[in-house]
């Protein structure tokens, strides 16, 4: 059947093509996370959002609701297990794979060029993003749809798509704010590029409006809650100086350790490319938005969205560069290259060495992520072994309080026949105070306060966490004490033990 180049319909069915291979590649890629899924086991962060979001809310302590909300879903309908909540982030990143072949399209980006922008996402950092589910991988996913929308939009397409851009963003919001540094580059980027057309659109407001009534909210919990996540920022902040030494560092390693040149080609493409001269505004907001993330002292992978365009933006120089003659030399490079990186990427961020070869490596100590994969139920069985050894008046009156959310976390998840489980990090805060007759108290973890003494008047260590293989990790050597002769009652006690972090 043939569609007319005045068919609205066709044009917008011709838009979401996308050529076989691509849809391969993004297939391998997501059949490759899905094979080592369960591999290791949780991370105690995707725990804390499943527990998270069985406390339904519009925001939380550290983060907007989407992702605990989507993570506790996946765990009610599939059951819990590694593979159940690592399905949808997985998903995620082969969307973004055909997105960044997409976006390689409307850049006027070949068949060819498509392709080696499917292959150079999928051999990247998005591979490693895809292994765990936390608000990373939604956030990748929106940067990446909102670039797609916005190279059509500065082309000069239906300017209705705003309204489109409005709703991801929107979304996205109720995820990470991340996007925030994406519309903050825009829009210097729109006023340099004397994109003025956009700038007065009722479209382009009109989607900043749709984004603030999604993220409201949000917002709204937040105020009324006293604007904990500022408080989140402030913690992050503290640590500024090691988030800016990790920047470069990471831009590196997502965009491939040897295909790091074609992201690096298309973010000159972008700036300076008579050529790229519609696209300008997004090559201003990817250094804006960087800038910002330096400023503030954010997580280095604050604006790692940008990648999306820039590797897109790479795979059409490339394909370019091949054109020009020893096709099967630059080839072969080529391969040599996005094998190697992808080799490297899913060497230091997924489980793919057998857990004896792995804590033989120097893995564990470089890549943490991983390490804290392991170990969860020896930590588990470890607590449930010092509850069971309570007389049973004690275990009767007894409560759980845990030094920080991933351990609290498994222990709501994947314990049996526990007591009930509390802490005072981040948003367990919000879900307590213990019951007024639990005071006898299985503290998990070092203290914090430090002095343990102003809440009880008796504490001893009976078990350490022990994961069987020397792996060093976050709960590697963890205690698991026992504390008796509270001091006063947890409703007073409780906003002292309270930590935001």
């Amino acid at each position: 059947m043939t569609t007319s180049a005045g068919d609205p319909s066709g044009g917008r069915l011709a838009s979401l093509a996308v050529p076989w291979p691509v849809l391969a590649v993004a297939g391998v890629m997501f059949a490759g996370l899905m094979a080592v899924s369960s591999a290791y086991g949780f991370h105690g962060d995707e725990m804390y959002f499943v527990v998270a979001g069985q406390h339904p809310a519009f925001g939380y302590v550290d983060q907007p609701p989407l992702t605990p909300l989507l993570s506790a879903a996946s765990v009610a309908l599939f059951g819990v297990s590694p593979t159940t909540i690592r399905l949808l982030p997985a998903l995620e990143m082969a969307i973004v794979v055909i997105l960044v072949a997409l976006i390689a399209r409307d850049l006027g980006g070949s068949r060819r060029a498509q392709v080696l922008a499917a292959i150079t996402a999928a051999l990247s950092g998005y591979l490693g993003a895809g292994h765990l589910d936390t608000t990373t991988e939604p956030d990748l996913l929106a940067w990446a749809i909102v670039l797609w929308l916005l190279v059509k939009l500065l082309a000069g397409r239906d300017r209705r798509l705003w309204l489109a851009v409005g709703v991801v963003t929107g979304v996205g919001l109720e995820n990470k704010d991340t996007l925030l540094f994406l519309g903050a580059g825009l829009a210097v980027g729109l006023v340099l590029a004397r994109r003025w057309d956009v700038v007065r659109s009722p479209w382009a407001w009109a989607a900043i409006g749709i984004a603030l009534l999604l993220w409201a909210p949000n917002l709204v919990w937040q105020a009324t809650n006293g604007w904990p996540q500022l408080t989140m920022a402030r913690a992050i902040s503290q640590y500024a100086a090691d988030n800016r030494a990790q920047i470069v560092p990471l831009l590196w390693l997502f965009t491939g350790p040897l295909l790091f040149p074609v992201s690096a080609a298309g973010m000159l493409w972008v700036l300076r490319s008579k050529a790229a001269a519609p696209w300008r505004p997004i090559g201003i907001a990817a250094l804006i938005a960087l800038a910002l993330v330096v400023v503030s002292g954010g997580k280095a992978y604050y604006s790692i969205g940008i990648a999306s365009v820039l590797m897109a933006a790479g795979a059409i120089l490339l394909d370019r560069w091949l054109a020009r003659g020893h096709f099967r030399f630059k080839a072969a490079s080529f391969t040599t290259a996005a094998v190697l990186s992808g080799a490297l990427i899913a060497y230091l961020t997924l489980p793919i060495l057998p857990l004896a070869t792995y804590a033989t490596t120097s893995l564990p100590a470089t890549v943490p992520d991983t390490a804290n994969e392991v170990g969860w139920p020896q930590f588990v069985s470890t607590v449930e072994g010092v509850v069971a050894g309570l007389p049973a008046d004690e275990r009767a009156h007894a409560v759980i309080l845990t030094n920080d959310y991933s351990e609290a976390s498994p222990l709501e998840l994947l314990g049996t026949g526990l007591p009930p489980v509390y802490s005072g990090h981040n948003s367990f805060w919000s879900w307590g105070p213990p019951p007024a007759d639990r005071t006898i108290v299985v503290h998990v973890g070092d203290w914090r306060p430090v002095d343990w003494s102003q809440f009880f008047a008796g504490c001893h260590v009976v078990a350490y966490v022990d994961n069987g293989l020397g792996i060093t990790n976050g709960e590697q050597g963890t205690a698991v004490s026992v504390c008796t002769g509270l001091r006063a009652p947890w409703t007073t006690l409780w906003p002292d033990l309270r930590t935001i972090s």
